[in-house]
C-alpha cells in the first residue's frame, strides 16, 4: 500500500498492543485506576514480550507505524503472527473468520463443542452447503490456502479443558462467537431457554476469568446483536452501547448528565437475554480488573461469500435455512429457489439492521488489528444497511423472477414473536467507518444475486427440498404449537 494513505491505527502506541506485558507493573484498581512502575526519569513504563532486548521503555513513545512487529495490511497494520483464539470457530462466522486471519499471517487457535451441528440436525436441518468434519476443514486449509489452524474440540464450560488450552495458546485476541445463536431456539419450550441461557451466560463469565487470568492483555472481542436494544417506540436513537457525552437525562425540573452510561436495553427473546447479561459481564470484567473489549452490536449477517471461501468447495462455511438457524435473507432466498413462499411475520414493516458476511469479516479483522486500551470497554454496532422485512421479500422476489426465471410468492403469516411491526428505527453506527476506515465491499442485491447462483444449482436445491418443513415457521413465543395462520399471499409485481 502506498505510504501515502494511512491506516487507521498508524498512530495506535504500545498502551494498546496486546504484545505488552502489563502484568507486574500495574497495581489493577476498579474504575480505571493503576499504578504503575516508574523509571528513574519518571515515565511510565512497561516490556515488550516481544523485544525483549530493549527492556523497559514508555508505553506511549512507540507507534504501531515505527514498530517492526507490525506489517501492513489492507485492513491496517497488524501485530505479525497475531495469536488469536477463535471461541466457536466451526461456526458460520467463526470458520470464514479463521481463514481470513490465517491467510494474513495470523496464528489461529480455536475451540468449538460442535453443538450447533448437533442442534441444526434436531431441527430436521442440514447445512445446504456441504460441510465436511472441522478435521477435514482444517486438511483443506492447508490444502488449499496454505494455513495452519490449531483446533481443539472444547467445550468452553469445560474450564480445566479450556484453561489448559488458553494457557498453552497465551492469545493476543480472542474471538467470541461460542454461544446458542438463535431466538427460536430459545423460545420453543422451558429446555431449550435454559440451555440457551446457561451456554452463553455461563460461557462467558468462564471466559473473562480465564482471560484475566491467562491473557490479561488480549483484546477481546464479544459478538453482542443489535437485538439487544429492541426497537424503542420513542425513536430513541440506538447509540453504540454508551450515552454520548453530551446525553442529558431531563426530570423534575433538573437535568443530569447520561455521557458514558450504558444505553437501555430491550431484549427481544431469551437469547437475547443472554447477550445482554454477556454485555454486563464484559462490561464488569474490564472495570475490574483492566481487560479490554469490543462488543459488536452486530446487525442481522446474510450471504457465503469471502474471498478465502471462494478458493474451494471444501472450504465452505455452514449455510443453514432452517426456522431457528436461518436468518430472514438466507431463508428467503432459499424458498424462493424451491418455489415455496417467503414467509414473512405480520406486515413485514419490521426494521432492522443487516450485514453481509464479507463485510462482518472485514469489520473484525480491522477491530482485532486495533485493539482497546487497557480497562477500555467499547460497543461497535456493526450494520451497514436499515431494511424492512418487506422490502428484503420483494427485492428478494424481483431478482428471483427477473434474473433466475422463478415465480416467487410472499405469504403473510400471523406473527409469532412479541414485537411492534411499524416502528422507528434510528442506529447510530458511525465508528466502523470513522474509528477502524470500514468501507462497505458488498451490497444487498448483489448478494442476493450470488445466494441464487449458488443455491440454484440442482445439487443445493435438493438439499434444500430435503429440509423443506423445517423452513416453515411454527415457533410461537407464547409455546403455543398450533400452526400459524396464513393472512395473506401476495404475487409480487
Amino acid at each position: 500500500m502506498a505510504d501515502s494513505v494511512p491506516f487507521h491505527n498508524d498512530k495506535k502506541t504500545c498502551w494498546s498492543c496486546p504484545a505488552v506485558e502489563f502484568k507486574g507493573h500495574v497495581d489493577f484498581r476498579a474504575c480505571g485506576q493503576a499504578a504503575f512502575r516508574k523509571a528513574a526519569s519518571g515515565q511510565l513504563v512497561v516490556e515488550c514480550k516481544r523485544r525483549t532486548d530493549i527492556g523497559y521503555f514508555d508505553p506511549m513513545g512507540i507507534t504501531y507505524d515505527s514498530c517492526p512487529e507490525y506489517k501492513e495490511t489492507e485492513y491496517g497494520r497488524l501485530l505479525h503472527g497475531m495469536k488469536v483464539m477463535i471461541l466457536g470457530i466451526d461456526g458460520y462466522l467463526g470458520w470464514p473468520l479463521a481463514l481470513k486471519l490465517a491467510s494474513l499471517g495470523c496464528q489461529v487457535s480455536g475451540i468449538d463443542n460442535l453443538l450447533r451441528r448437533r442442534l441444526v440436525d434436531e431441527k430436521g436441518g442440514q447445512s445446504v452447503l456441504p460441510v465436511s468434519s472441522v478435521y477435514d476443514r482444517i486438511k483443506a486449509a492447508k490444502e488449499h490456502l496454505g494455513v495452519t489452524i490449531n483446533f481443539r474440540e472444547i467445550d468452553l464450560l469445560d474450564r480445566e479443558a479450556f484453561l489448559k488450552y488458553i494457557d498453552e495458546i497465551r492469545p493476543e485476541s480472542i474471538i467470541h462467537y461460542a454461544e446458542i445463536l438463535s431466538a427460536s431456539y430459545s423460545m420453543v419450550d422451558t429446555d431449550r431457554a435454559v440451555k440457551t441461557i446457561h451456554n452463553n451466560v455461563i460461557g462467558t463469565l468462564e471466559l473473562v476469568f480465564a482471560a484475566r487470568d491467562y491473557a490479561p492483555e488480549a483484546s477481546i472481542i464479544k459478538l453482542g446483536t443489535m437485538g439487544e436494544y429492541g426497537s424503542p417506540l420513542t425513536g430513541r436513537p440506538l447509540f453504540e452501547g454508551l450515552f454520548p457525552g453530551d446525553a442529558v437525562l431531563q426530570y423534575g425540573g433538573e437535568e443530569w448528565s447520561l455521557g458514558g452510561e450504558l444505553t437501555p436495553r430491550d431484549p427481544v427473546s431469551f437469547y437475547h437475554v443472554s447477550k445482554v447479561q454477556g454485555t454486563f459481564t464484559i462490561y464488569e470484567a474490564c472495570k475490574y480488573w483492566w481487560l479490554r473489549s469490543y462488543d459488536v452490536m452486530q446487525g442481522v449477517i446474510y450471504g457465503l461469500n469471502t474471498p478465502e471461501l471462494e478458493v474451494h468447495p471444501s472450504l465452505n462455511t455452514r449455510f443453514d435455512i432452517d426456522e431457528w438457524w436461518g436468518t430472514v435473507v438466507n431463508r428467503f432466498v432459499a424458498q424462493a429457489v424451491i418455489g415455496m413462499p417467503m414467509t414473512m411475520y405480520g406486515n413485514g414493516n419490521q426494521i432492522r439492521g443487516y450485514i453481509t458476511l464479507a463485510d462482518a469479516m472485514q469489520c473484525m479483522v480491522r477491530m482485532i488489528a486495533n485493539p482497546p486500551e487497557p480497562g477500555q470497554y467499547e460497543v461497535v454496532n456493526q450494520v451497514t444497511d436499515l431494511f424492512s422485512v418487506r422490502h428484503i421479500a420483494d427485492t428478494v422476489a424481483r431478482i428471483g423472477k427477473n434474473e433466475f426465471g422463478l415465480d416467487p410468492v410472499i405469504q403473510r403469516l400471523e406473527n409469532p414473536r412479541v414485537e411492534a411491526e411499524d416502528h422507528p428505527y434510528e442506529v447510530i453506527h458511525k465508528k466502523l467507518e470513522e474509528k477502524f476506515q470500514f468501507a462497505s465491499g458488498s451490497n444487498f442485491e448483489d448478494e442476493v444475486r450470488y445466494m441464487f447462483n449458488r443455491l440454484m444449482k440442482p445439487d443445493i436445491r435438493e438439499r434444500i427440498e430435503a429440509q423443506k418443513k423445517t423452513l416453515v415457521p411454527i415457533t410461537r413465543w407464547s409455546g403455543e404449537t398450533k400452526p400459524l395462520a396464513v393472512l395473506e399471499t401476495i404475487i409480487p409485481g
